[in-house]
């Protein structure tokens, strides 16, 4: 068959044996995107392609998507990895998959993890038929994997129809970090069509079949049915081809009813069911829907394997081709094939097999009011909702509308929704499905549990006045049940804890906490300890949230928390937040977690930006940035644009720093509260950088009135942040907002007593306030204990300027070296220049200034020194997850530090990189 149908593709069989020698000879990675409208031969070319990668030592696998089996999350993928002589995903492998299906991300970095392990003794081949098909995990999967292995000799292999959707979104996506090849399988010359039925004819076609052959648009499969058929004259004469397009030809639909028509076994009619069933189906099923003995089945069954319509393995029958599939569907009226459906899904359940396998055909041959099928597919969604929430929220939503508006169903199918919505991170349509449900005027008890579901969205959100506006209007309802309560009260006490009373907000989690223990609710207990841990932390009592995150710890089991992580950051316990942090990673990988994956990657960037490390903690920001875009989950998108934009200030490059707040204004809006307030501080910084103080003023006026009001702006080290927010005050001559930023940073220092770098900002503040020596010494001296070396490099700094008004030349020059020597080492060059004006006015010279200069943008010297130890580590063989293990970053950001390494040097493999390592080891 390959023969035949690759005629006239020499061009395209070349094309795609040449990215296989590429591929192979530059150990990169490459995406082939073969589509074609359907019998054009893109399984021919990917056939040709497995026998060609087969022949030159790579190890291949094949899988194909089906239509009727979208349901099932990553079926065509998992196939191709495990359908080959040596598995590319081993048995062992393969289970460890299983915790991981309701972590996509961290499903996909094992994938990758594993084929860059296999890739490194031989290239492989990945190769998925149909794409189009496939379901919303498999898309996934293939969006994210090439990128993760862009330095493995791995080629991806994708046949798809034309302008699939998700197809095109994936191969932009794809095409950012690794070639993407398109080869477009058009229609066949009209040569190449009648040299294609000379091969099967072996003679010259008559001028009747050339007709019908120049008829047959260019489709090769068409040509060789009509070939094969022998052309039956009753049904040619005075009859057009239709076009080949999104429908079967009309011709193929009367060609192929017309050769089953002699048989006297009424073959035609198993092809129709068995098209209802799927690509593949067995003999018992299409039986069943036949209402025919199976024994009465095999003659119809002979004659379509004969006549090369159907395959048959011993297990399971198939169709040859999409095309004979979807032309015996076709030629089903609508009416029945909703009927056949919905036969198909009875008898799929009777024989036990499960909703999943039932829910494609009751998605389409169940009708309005049929309240069995809306009882499937919810059981439907409830199976694959942990794995392939995408595709619960499509089946949910149909048994939703399914069910008769008085069905006594339909509202606890509704809240199934709104869960569904929820998991699903849809969070706005999760509110108007709750909306929708209320407005029913469900009971007390039902309505207060549906306003309890948005509580977690409403909070990630960071709209807390309507989470509060729900739960206070869940808790007037008369006859809600104690466990409803329970939780209602904890989820009121976490709406507060953000706000500007946090004693209003500890005292109702308290009163919560107690509530939750009498009733032995745990799921209330654990929200009204965050709940607590947040309104400490609103409050600045940082001991007291740390010891409230601990205790859902323990209550919960499993990872750190995010509240726990920050907290001990607040307390300057920087290496345990790290340790903690590494280790809650580690464990979602390994076992999968609640977590989001960007999370990790926020709190991780933040400790190293405090802990001044600029370029770790750059490449963490631009591992989210990713992240966002893959996991199409923005939560964390406006901090890390923020975050970004502070470091280019630091390094005094404004113009990238105004580039990255244009990605802070574009989506702040739009982003959580909290993400918002990141952005507003960074906006902040580059007003005063750019000579508009009064302007940064007014945006911080805000933040300088109580802990609460600050934790809207900066969320992460605030505290360490009041003494910024004062040098701006007096650049822009606002004496008044200055003192409350320095009472603010006296308040916290009140309360955290044995934290540096909080009794550090203090004195810092309130010496710049103040113009005092002594302070400013004080403030030196206190953050020479803490973690945080940029607030210690300001606050000598300051000392050195006042010490040089105040005329004491000679110890203020130290101060100031000493200061221009902290910025440097952590890469602060737009600091240092600051400081080396400020010793030039001075009268100060120093050679070594010139050492301030900008680093290079590419070449060996351009690299960081993280991406320096990658680079070595990826040059000595070890793949992407081993260095993150030797290194304790994640593979996400060694893929970061990889793409940019790359860009660097100009290289576009492991194999050149290791080139340029030696050249400089």
């Amino acid at each position: 068959m390959i023969r035949t149908l690759l005629r006239g593709r020499s061009a395209e069989v070349g094309t795609a044996h040449q990215v296989l020698a590429d591929a192979a000879a530059a150990r990169q990675c490459t995406v082939v995107v073969v589509s074609g409208e359907p019998g054009m031969g893109k399984t021919a070319l990917l056939e040709s392609m497995v026998a060609q990668a087969e022949r030159t030592g790579y190890v291949v696998g094949a899988g194909k998507a089906e239509e009727l089996d979208q349901i099932s999350p990553m079926a065509p993928l998992l196939l191709a990895l495990r359908s080959c002589r040596a598995p590319l995903l081993s048995a062992d492998d393969f289970a460890a998959l299983g915790p991981l299906f309701d972590q996509q991300l961290w499903l996909v970095d094992r994938l990758a993890a594993t084929l860059e392990d296999r890739s490194q003794d031989a290239p492989l081949l990945v190769a998925v038929d149909d794409v189009q098909w496939a379901d919303p995990l498999t898309l996934f999967a293939l969006r994210l994997l090439p990128r993760r292995v862009a330095t493995s000799p791995i080629v991806w292999l994708l046949t798809v129809r034309p302008d699939s959707p998700g197809v095109s979104e994936l191969a932009a996506a794809v095409g950012r970090d690794v070639p993407v090849r398109h080869i477009e399988l058009g229609p066949l010359s009209r040569e190449a069509m009648l040299a294609l039925a000379e091969d099967r004819l072996d003679r010259h076609p008559g001028p009747r079949l050339t007709r019908l052959l120049e008829g047959a648009g260019g489709n090769p499969f068409l040509a060789v049915e009509l070939v094969e058929g022998l052309v039956n004259e009753a049904l040619v004469d005075g009859e057009d081809l239709a076009p080949t397009g999104q429908k079967v030809p009309t011709r193929l639909r009367h060609a192929l009813r017309g050769r089953m028509h002699g048989s006297r076994t009424g073959a035609w009619e198993l092809l129709r069911v068995g098209a209802v069933l799927g690509d593949t189906f067995n003999v018992e099923d299409a039986a069943a829907l036949l209402r025919e003995p199976t024994t009465t089945l095999l003659p119809k069954l002979e004659d379509s394997v004969r006549d090369g319509l159907l395959l048959d393995d011993g297990h399971q029958v198939a169709f040859r081709h999409d095309l004979i599939r979807e032309a015996a569907y076709e030629d089903l009226a609508p009416s029945a094939r909703r009927v056949l459906h919905r036969s198909a899904a009875e008898h799929l359940l009777a024989t036990g097999r499960s909703a999943v396998e039932a829910a494609h055909h009751l998605m389409v041959g169940a009708t309005a009011g049929d309240r069995q099928a809306a009882g499937v597919l919810r059981h439907a969604a409830a199976d694959v909702v942990p794995r392939t929430p995408t595709t619960a929220v499509n089946l949910i939503t149909r048994a939703y509308k399914l069910l008769n508006p008085r069905d006594p169903l339909k509202l606890e199918v509704g809240q199934d929704v709104v869960d569904v919505f929820v998991h699903a991170r849809r969070v706005q349509d999760a509110i108007s499905a709750a909306d929708e449900l209320l407005h029913s005027a469900p009971d007390n008890e039902t309505a207060a549990r549906i306003q309890s579901q948005l509580a977690r969205p409403l909070w990630d959100l960071g709209v807390d006045e309507e989470l509060l506006a729900r739960v206070d209007a869940a808790l007037r309802l008369d006859g809600v049940s104690a466990p409803v309560h329970a939780l209602l009260l904890a989820q009121r006490a976490l709406a507060l804890a953000r706000g500007d009373d946090p004693e209003t907000a500890r005292e109702a989690g308290s009163a919560a906490l107690m509530e939750a223990e009498q009733l032995g609710h745990r799921d209330a207990r654990a929200t009204a300890l965050r709940a607590l841990g947040h309104a400490a932390t609103t409050d600045g009592r940082f001991a007291a949230a740390l010891d409230h995150f601990q205790q859902v710890r323990a209550l919960l089991g499993g990872l750190s928390q995010a509240g726990e992580l920050v907290a001990l950051g607040h307390l300057d316990r920087y290496e345990e937040a790290r340790w903690g942090l590494a280790d809650a990673r580690r464990q979602a990988e390994e076992h999968g977690g609640a977590w989001e994956v960007p999370a990790f990657g926020w709190w991780q960037a933040a400790l190293d930006l405090a802990a001044g490390r600029l370029d770790e903690a750059e490449a963490g920001a631009l591992t989210i940035v990713g992240l966002a875009e893959d996991l199409q989950e923005y939560s964390y998108r406006v901090q890390a644009y923020s975050l970004l934009a502070r470091i280019a200030l630091l390094r005094g490059d404004h113009r990238q720093a105004d580039r990255h707040l244009h990605e802070v204004r574009r989506w702040r809006r739009s982003e959580v509260r909290l993400g918002s307030a990141q952005g507003a501080l960074a906006e902040a910084l580059f007003l005063d950088a750019s000579g508009n103080p009064a302007g940064a003023a007014h945006l911080l006026a805000a933040a300088a009135d109580s802990p609460a009001a600050l934790t809207r702006h900066t969320y992460s080290g605030y505290h360490a942040e009041l003494p910024i927010i004062v040098r701006i005050a007096r650049n822009a001559d606002d004496p008044e907002l200055a003192r409350r930023a320095a009472r603010l940073a006296e308040l916290y220092a009140e309360r955290n007593p044995e934290v540096p770098t909080i009794q550090g900002a203090a004195a810092h503040a309130r010496g710049l306030v103040a113009d005092d020596v002594e302070l400013l010494d004080r403030a030196a001296t206190l953050l020479r204990d803490s973690p945080r070396p940029l607030s210690r490099a300001m606050a000598v700094e300051d000392h050195g300027r006042v010490l040089l008004a105040h005329g004491h030349r000679d110890v203020a020059v130290e101060q100031l070296d000493l200061a221009w020597d902290t910025f440097v080492g952590l890469g602060a060059t737009g600091e240092a220049r600051r400081v080396q004006r400020r010793l030039q006015t001075a009268g100060v010279r120093r050679r070594r200034w010139l050492t301030t200069a900008s680093r290079p943008r590419s070449g060996w010297p351009a690299l960081t020194e993280t991406e320096r130890r990658v680079a070595v580590l990826i040059a000595e063989g070890r793949t992407n997850r081993a260095v993150a293990q030797a290194l304790f970053l994640s593979p996400n950001t060694v893929g970061t530090h990889l793409r940019s390494i790359f860009g660097k040097l100009r290289v576009n493999s492991r194999v050149q990189l290791t080139r340029v390592v030696l050249e400089h080891a």
